[in-house]
């Protein structure tokens, strides 16, 4: 009786198969990629299509969004050196003509006032706060009590617990100082017309 050996240490095993193409009489073996190699191949792929919505396509803050943020923060330090601002009228006319002091107003208006007013103040939601009519201001320290305590009614927060005094004057000169610039898309003029700021 015959029996058959099975030598599973001396058996051949299948190698590598060739690929069909070659150059110069040199071929190259069909291996697959390693699994890990694979895994973080795509991995990759998925985590940039949530990058590119995230920071391109307006889920998230632009970069420049984020440098105004940054530069707002640096100037609001530089402003607070200064000492407390006032919400009166000469401080609030004076920060209307200081360019650093509307820069650091400039990051806060577009982080978090945009939204509804347009990132050009022209109003998208809220109204226009270009074209020298208002709802409710009647002279220039009303914008500080409009940012301070909201108009609740009509959907805008009050910001004093959000905002510092010093943040809410900043602010209160930054939106006074757009009047008189010329929007993209400006919403029709609502309220009543104020007379211009440095009227006597």
């Amino acid at each position: 009786m015959s029996h058959s050996t099975h030598d599973p240490v001396n058996e051949p095993r299948a190698g590598p198969t060739l690929c069909q193409h070659e150059s110069d009489g040199i071929q190259e073996y069909d291996n697959p990629m390693p699994l890990w190699w694979s895994g973080l191949f795509w991995v990759t792929i998925i985590f940039s299509v949530g990058y590119a919505m995230y920071f391109s396509w307006g889920v998230g803050p632009s970069s420049q969004q984020e440098y105004q943020d940054e530069l707002g923060g640096f100037y609001l330090e530089q402003a607070q050196k200064l000492g407390d601002l006032q919400p009166d009228r000469a401080t609030i006319d004076s920060l209307m003509h200081n360019d650093k002091m509307l820069k650091a107003a400039r990051g806060l208006f577009l982080s978090n006032c945009a939204v509804c007013h347009a990132a050009d103040g022209g109003g998208l939601t809220g109204p226009n706060l270009c074209d020298g009519s208002y709802l409710n201001i009647k002279k220039l320290e009303d914008f500080y009590s409009v940012i301070s305590n909201g108009v609740v009614p009509k959907g805008m927060p009050a910001w004093d617990k959000r905002f510092i005094p010093a943040q809410r004057v900043l602010l209160a000169a930054y939106v006074a100082s757009l009047r008189g610039t010329t929007p993209a898309a400006p919403r029709a003029p609502q309220g009543t017309e104020v007379p211009p700021w440095d009227a006597k």
